[in-house]
């Protein structure tokens, strides 16, 4: 039970500050104007982040979302569900120091 709550504590703090969403599972008919289309609603896109494969030309499924502040980035994340392109991605908080 306390290693649960020090790993809560740790995201949390790591969270405090942050604007930088990390997205996994977009579907492969979207781009990054799907993400940013999507997740305005919650705020400000400051930049919106698809990685693509170059040898393949498809993106690799994951990707970044720059809000401008803290409290949109919270807004997205509290949010359950988000639906792009009729499948579920999911979001988090970004916690590398590279964002």
């Amino acid at each position: 039970m306390a290693a649960s709550a020090a790993r809560g504590a740790v995201a949390l703090r790591s969270s405090v500050g942050r604007t930088v969403a990390f997205v996994r599972k977009i579907p492969w008919t979207a781009a990054s104007s799907e993400l940013r289309e999507h997740f305005s609603q919650f705020g400000h896109i400051r930049k919106c982040t698809v990685p693509f494969d170059k040898e393949t030309g498809f993106h690799r499924g994951m990707g970044w979302i720059h809000f401008s502040s803290e409290e949109e980035l919270q807004n997205a994340i509290q949010q359950e569900n988000h639906i792009i392109d009729g499948v579920k991605v999911n979001i988090y908080y970004e916690l590398s120091m590279s964002c």
